[in-house]
């Protein structure tokens, strides 16, 4: 696990997305549904962003619930707050 990082869950479709939103949820876990990030993925879809603190948890709903997932990976955490600002 790398520090500074964004981590996303990666899916072969939908359906398996939401349905590991919907377990993580229940499970008491913060995650967010985000579009797939280009850097990791060609084809558009979504992803699910979670915390590195989450990922043994989710690994473990991952497998004790058989969700196809393509990947769990991460990305720099270069977001700035300060883009986009218009006023």
């Amino acid at each position: 696990m790398e520090a500074g990082r964004i981590w996303y869950v990666l899916f072969p479709n939908h359906t398996q997305g939401l349905l590991l939103d919907r377990l993580l949820r229940g499970a008491g876990i913060r995650a967010a549904i985000v579009p797939t990030p280009r850097a990791l993925s060609k084809s558009c879809g979504m992803a699910l962003r979670v915390d590195e603190e989450s990922l043994p948890a989710v690994r473990l709903i991952v497998n004790e619930n058989r969700i196809e997932i393509l990947d769990i990976a991460s990305l720099p955490d270069d977001i700035n707050p300060g883009r986009d600002k218009y006023c």
